[in-house]
């Protein structure tokens, strides 16, 4: 199949609004992806929850700021309607930034995420508010108290001096590398048989998740910005570590930001209302009525093959929620998406739905690189293909379940393949007019640093400079 650049080019460069606009229209060369939206919505990066509480608990970098999620349910649910009769929809809640907000403005909100780690974030942020200062503090103040000294006694002394643990290390957990030194396993081993001690469970939840925030600094393994091994960073291993003052410190800074939290939200009793499910989108949104949901802010994975999965292995072994590398294949296949190693082996994946450009483009990455096998581009338009059916069954599921007047606003980026450029979000924006909706793209931030496939595989150079950024995608159901 013959692509057609000048045709693509066409639909890239376009300024015109999506939204006065019908799909075909849109197609042949009407789509817009407009920057003045920028003037109106912080840059959604992540950087801004490092500082913010509650956000700041977790760095995750799949995620976007509190900030522009805010203003978006602020922009269409303003204060001073009836917010208690809406619902905020996540569906790819990461950490919970969507939901945390939602909640902060008492709007029912639910949230669906397969990755376990993630969900407890989510799902221990909401909590909080069911977590009394005081007796967190407390219960802060005796960790400290019970394993302070037996951390002091394994630095100066050899293990056998040491009580063993109850626990013990996740048995089909493998690593290039030991991932904790012998004695800092020791130290991680004794704080999760403190916090399986603990029976209240929002507070337990708080404590695993100060545990595994933090269990990176304190192991022989780095992010840079993926997971990877210390000694291949260029970074020493770590014969010891302090695990009890880190924990600490994050759990103290919990208790700030709890005790601030529950001081804006007052007399707040409606907790149940606010949900984030361990499940795909695609499996819980059946549990969701037709024209249900006023608003979706949300941020899917990007077409850049960032390995959620693997990059949180540690924590979900470390965590008690997988035992194998089986059961680390259920999430991947679970993924939005998919990730390239999953499917590149595949029989070549068709589009399953109407859009030639598109499948032009796909057919054309196809072609690529035979001689690579699935380094070259059939593997990687497997990827883009699954991709985008995914995008196209998530659209066509926001048609059935936002309100009449209801919006998404999904945070996307450009990515590239192969050194062919996708523009996810005109893409979905032209998927929203497929299936009856309005849909525009504007960017809304610039010069995103980050995995871009440049060269996926093979390393090759593109021919010409690629800027990537990030659009936020505003789809509404009339």
């Amino acid at each position: 199949m013959v692509y057609n650049q000048d045709k693509l080019a066409a639909v890239k460069q376009s300024d015109r609004s999506l939204f006065s606009q019908p799909f075909e229209a849109a197609r042949n060369g009407a789509l817009s992806t407009n920057s003045s939206t920028k003037r109106h919505l912080s840059n959604p990066h992540f950087a801004d929850n490092k500082t913010y509480p509650v956000h700041r608990w977790v760095n995750w970098i799949a995620g976007f700021s509190w900030k522009f999620a805010g203003e978006v349910i602020d922009r269409y649910i303003p204060p001073g309607t009836d917010r208690s009769k809406e619902i905020v929809l996540d569906p790819f809640a990461g950490v919970g930034t969507t939901l945390i907000e939602a909640q902060r403005r008492r709007i029912p909100t639910i949230g669906f995420e397969i990755n376990p780690f993630a969900h407890l974030a989510a799902r221990a942020k909401l909590e909080a508010v069911l977590v009394e200062p005081s007796a967190f503090r407390d219960q802060v103040n005796k960790y400290v108290s019970d394993l302070s000294c037996t951390e002091k006694i394994i630095d100066q002394s050899e293990l056998e001096d040491v009580p063993l643990p109850k626990r013990q290390p996740p048995r089909g957990f493998r690593s290039r590398v030991p991932f904790f030194s012998p004695k800092v396993e020791r130290k991680v081993l004794l704080t999760l048989d403190y916090i399986d001690e603990i029976s209240d469970i929002p507070t337990a939840d708080l404590f695993r998740l100060a545990f595994a925030t933090t269990m990176v600094s304190f192991s022989n393994y780095t992010y840079e910005p993926s997971l990877g091994s210390r000694p291949g960073a260029g970074k020493p291993l770590q014969d010891n570590a302090p695990v009890v003052p880190t924990i600490a410190a994050k759990l103290l800074q919990m208790t700030e930001d709890i005790a601030s939290y529950r001081t804006e939200l007052g007399d707040f009793d409606v907790v149940s209302n606010f949900d984030v499910r361990l499940q795909s989108f695609f499996d819980g949104s059946k549990d969701l009525d037709n024209d249900s949901v006023s608003l979706v802010v949300t941020s899917p994975p990007y077409l850049n093959n960032y390995h959620y999965i693997r990059n949180t292995r540690p924590h979900l072994f470390w965590l008690g929620y997988v035992s194998s590398p089986d059961q680390l294949s259920t999430y991947e296949h679970q993924n939005f998406g998919k990730f390239w190693q999953t499917v590149r082996d595949g029989e070549p994946v068709p589009l399953a739905f109407e859009m030639p450009i598109l499948a032009e483009q796909i057919e054309q990455l196809r072609g690529l690189n035979i001689h690579k096998g699935v380094y070259g581009g059939g593997g990687w338009a497997n990827y883009a293909a699954t991709y985008f059916n995914d995008s196209n069954r998530f659209v066509r599921e926001l048609a059935r379940v936002l309100k009449p007047g209801g919006t998404a606003v999904i945070v996307v980026g450009n990515n590239v393949l192969q050194g062919m450029e996708f523009k996810v979000d005109e893409e979905l924006a032209n998927i929203a007019h497929q299936v009856g909706l309005k849909g525009r793209s504007d960017i809304v931030r610039l010069q995103r640093v980050g995995s871009s496939i440049m060269g996926t595989g093979s390393r090759q150079k593109v021919g010409h400079r690629i800027e990537l950024y990030e659009a936020a995608v505003t789809i509404q159901k009339e």
